[in-house]
């Protein structure tokens, strides 16, 4: 700031008055763009002062001075051999006529790169009167020109190709390469030849531009006979039907092929049904013989059944909404009785459809099996987390289909529950089944096609958010709505259903 003391002379004044006329006027000007390089001027023959431009660049602001814009004249590609230039070209922003940006030469690069058939991209420029040139060179990856299979006679090469997921024109991948090995050789296993074994001849080296598999096929083994040795609680028919390794359909027709590794999932599936009903430490082993040509299988499982655990106390934990005694009751696995996964399974369900019921819909049980120190004994515990207990909210209908024509109250009907009733687990089933009843909504469960109501709480709403919302449907206020229930919440109710054959 200036300042005027007020002794100055009247000449002092008036030039300063001027000088600040002249600062004002200079400030009111445009900014112009201008084409020489900022700075201060430097007479004939004067050098030129870093020190002095740096300081004239750190006074203010600055404005940068805006040039003219160079286009891309031509782009060229270099280095490429087996990549055809399209598909090059189908990569690249950086185009003739338009404008060169080095950002945008950049991502060509990262997009070359990302296609996996470059080892490496390098970009060059050459400003020339015209406009930009730039030079994409890249560095290729050895491409698959074939794949080939050798040695195979029971499995084609179509099959055996789709199998490798290798493709002819994709970037040679050594780890690739020894993936698909695997997966051939895990495949001929699983169709019988236990004893397959896949070579890779060509496709291994950098300079390979084929992938050659050699294969030792073996002999086709087929499962003639399974049988068991130790069951006592369950027949050799009851047996079969928890495995998978069976002989085929007149033992030459429709499956019945060796697989080592289905064999080794029977020998869980047998040992989960066994602890299933209690023999929890059931050991399961198997012994294999072959006939004299090697290509038919005897498979027997030895099975060692051990105890059969029994249920000596059955007790529920974490109730405070229901008494014990009403839980109890409905109970099917009692004490005294063996221990079964399926019945302790039902128990389970029996329990959670108390409380869901009630409005409990997601309470947590779990039931824990704890084993004692007498042999052959344990004690069932159901630990519950009760949570709180729901209302029903808002109840969405959503009718699938470009063209629905089926209206929204054919489908509220067939549901028994409203806006503010205490939730039943029970009657949103209930409800479910009416509506895959009705004949009203194609119904296809193999496809994933058919009506269904999901339950889910609402996103950050609480009772009053709820209780203040219209609905769209007669009947839906929620009248017993209670807002002085902290305790109680709300869920929403979407009805999803595929579109209707037709108008009611």
């Amino acid at each position: 700031m200036l300042g005027v003391r007020f002794h100055d002379t009247p000449a002092r004044c008036a030039g300063l008055v001027l000088l600040l006329c002249g600062l004002l006027s200079a400030t009111s000007q445009p900014l112009r763009a201008q084409s020489t390089p900022r700075g201060p001027s430097l007479g004939p023959g004067a050098k030129a002062n870093p020190n002095a431009d740096m300081a004239y660049r750190n006074q203010g602001p600055q404005f940068e001075p805006i040039g003219p814009q160079i286009l891309v004249v031509e782009v060229r590609v270099l280095g490429n051999e087996t990549v055809p230039r399209a598909k090059i070209d189908s990569r690249l922003k950086t185009r003739i006529a338009r404008v060169f940006d080095p950002e945008v030469v950049q991502a060509d690069v990262r997009s070359l790169l990302g296609t996996g058939l470059f080892r490496d991209v390098r970009t060059f420029t050459d400003q020339t009167p015209d406009g930009m040139i730039v030079t994409f060179q890249v560095i290729e990856r050895p491409t698959i020109g074939k794949v080939e299979f050798v040695g195979n006679r029971g499995l084609n090469d179509k099959v055996l190709l789709k199998q490798s997921a290798l493709k002819e024109g994709d970037a040679l991948n050594l780890y690739g390469v020894e993936e698909a090995r695997r997966k051939v050789e895990d495949y001929y296993r699983s169709k019988g030849y236990p004893y397959t074994e896949v070579v890779i001849i060509e496709g291994n080296r950098p300079q390979d531009r084929r992938v050659v598999f050699m294969i030792n096929e073996g002999n086709l083994q087929r499962v003639w006979d399974v049988d068991f040795v130790g069951n006592t609680i369950a027949s050799d028919a009851r047996l079969k039907t928890q495995i998978q390794s069976k002989p085929g359909f007149l033992r030459y027709l429709f499956g019945g092929k060796v697989d080592r590794r289905k064999m080794d999932e029977d020998i869980d599936r047998l040992t989960a049904y066994y602890r299933s009903l209690g023999f929890f430490r059931a050991r399961i082993g198997r012994e294999l013989e072959y006939s004299e040509s090697n290509d038919w299988l005897s498979l027997r499982f030895v099975i060692d059944e051990g105890p059969r655990y029994v249920v000596r106390n059955v007790s529920v934990l974490g109730n405070k909404k229901f008494a014990t005694e009403s839980l109890s009751e409905p109970l099917e696995l009692e004490s005294g009785q063996y221990f079964n996964l399926a019945l302790m399974n039902r128990d389970v369900n029996t329990l959670r459809d108390a409380y869901g019921s009630q409005g409990y819909i997601f309470a947590d049980i779990q039931a824990d099996p704890r084993f004692l120190e007498e042999p052959g004994q344990l004690d069932l515990i159901y630990n519950i987390a009760e949570g709180d207990q729901y209302r029903v909210g808002k109840i969405n209908v959503h009718i699938d289909g470009e063209f629905p024509h089926t209206r929204h109250k054919v489908v509220m009907n067939r549901i028994s529950l409203r806006p503010g009733d205490i939730i039943d687990i029970r009657e949103v089933r209930d409800s479910e089944r009416r509506l895959k009843a009705s004949q009203l909504f194609e119904n296809n469960p193999a496809q994933g096609v058919e009506p269904r109501i999901v339950v889910r709480p609402p996103d950050l709403q609480d009772v009053g958010s709820i209780a203040g919302r219209s609905s769209n449907y007669r009947g839906q206020s929620p009248d017993d709505y209670d807002p002085g229930q902290p305790r109680v919440r709300y869920v929403e109710m979407d009805v999803v259903v595929p579109a209707g054959y037709g108008y009611e």
